[in-house]
This record gives C-alpha cells, sequence and structure tokens, in this order.
C-alpha cells in the first residue's frame, strides 16, 4: 500500500503542488480513508521524504556504476538521460525545491547528507578518470570540487528552467535531451582528445 501512496502523491503533488495537495486529496485519489492514508504516513513530512528516498534509489540504480567506466560518449549520455527522465517524473520536487527544503527539516537534512554522499562519489570518480586517461593528464585535480558543484547545481536546477514558457514548445524528450546536452559540455573541457571528439559529435547531432 505504501507503494501505491507514493505513486499517487507524486501526480498530486506535480499537478497541485507541494504546499496546496493535502494528505486528505491522495486519500480521496486512492478511495481511501484521511486515517487509512495517515496509519502509513502520518505527516506529508514523512511522505515527501519517503517520495525523496525512493527517486534517489531510482536515480542510485541509473548512476553506478556504468558512469565510473567511461569508454565513449553513450556511456555517460545514456545513464544521464535514464537520470534526467527519472526526475522529470518527480517535477514537484525540483520546481518547489526551496519550499520543500525550508517546510520540511528531514527532508532538508536527507537532502544535505545526498550532496555530500554525491560529492564523494563524484571526487572518486574523477580521480579515477584522472589515473586513467579518461580527463587529460594536465586537468588539475584542485579544480574537481568546483566541477562537482556545477554539475549539481545544474542537475538539480534544470527541470525547473525546462519548464519555463519559451520550453513549453519542446516534448518531454528533447528537453531532457538538451539539459543533458548542457551538463556533458560541463565536462568537455577535462576529456582525453578521443572522448572529447565523441561528445562533440553527439552534441552537434542532438543541438
Amino acid at each position: 500500500m505504501k507503494e501505491k501512496i507514493i505513486s499517487k502523491a507524486v501526480g498530486v503533488f506535480n499537478r497541485k503542488g507541494i504546499s496546496k495537495a493535502t494528505l486528505r486529496d491522495i486519500a480521496r485519489e486512492l478511495t481511501i480513508s484521511d486515517g487509512h492514508l495517515r496509519y502509513y504516513f502520518k505527516t506529508k513530512e514523512e511522505l515527501v521524504l519517503s517520495i525523496f528516498s525512493e527517486m534517489e534509489k531510482e536515480i542510485t540504480s541509473h548512476a553506478t556504476p556504468t558512469v565510473a567506466y567511461l569508454e565513449d560518449a553513450q556511456a555517460l549520455v545514456v545513464p544521464l538521460t535514464n537520470i534526467y527522465r527519472v526526475m522529470y517524473r518527480y517535477i514537484f520536487f525540483f520546481t518547489e525545491s526551496t519550499a520543500i527544503l525550508e517546510t520540511f527539516p528531514k527532508v532538508y537534512f536527507a537532502y544535505e547528507q545526498l550532496f555530500q554522499s554525491r560529492r564523494e562519489m563524484f571526487l572518486a570518480i574523477f580521480e579515477q578518470y584522472k589515473r586513467e586517461g579518461v580527463f587529460e593528464g594536465k586537468v588539475e585535480a584542485h579544480l574537481f570540487p568546483l566541477l562537482f558543484e556545477q554539475v549539481f547545481i545544474i542537475s538539480d536546477s534544470w527541470v525547473r528552467y525546462a519548464r519555463l514558457p519559451h520550453n513549453r514548445h519542446l516534448s518531454q524528450e528533447k528537453q531532457i535531451q538538451h539539459y543533458v546536452a548542457v551538463t556533458v559540455s560541463l565536462l568537455l573541457p577535462y576529456f582525453n582528445a578521443r572522448l572529447k571528439n565523441g561528445v562533440m559529435a553527439w552534441l552537434k547531432q542532438v543541438e
């Protein structure tokens, strides 16, 4: 039942927004009582926290281990595209992230933990890229924390930009493809010549 509640809640939050949607709204769409829903999730914060956890499990399933072994452009593009598709299904979290993090302390704490774990993971991957020649030898390792933050900021906020009026004529897949290209282009100056050429060829094809 928890899975059904989470799935329905995502749809309700996406449509109505996190501040307007209530647990009663979600219960009504599930044709169950408010008390029945609260047996599983006593508060909206508990429900949002569970949604966040579910989303991160889905994202992590695509993020590793594929990205750790970069042989060509598709090895980066495919998992990143799958991750962005997952994120699009949870639109409300990214379009209303500030309100969510300010309103729900437990979600903010989980988000902070996620940031730190992602930082450790990406810095380790970047170091591996440097050792294995995926990144050019001249790349300075002291730039890796800044590179991670750039990637994190874009990946955490692209959904908001995709939903702006000037992007509404684009299909969901086109929006995702565009912001995958924006994210991948951040790494372009760091790649070795072969990988750089492959990524450039992909960028020219999609943009």
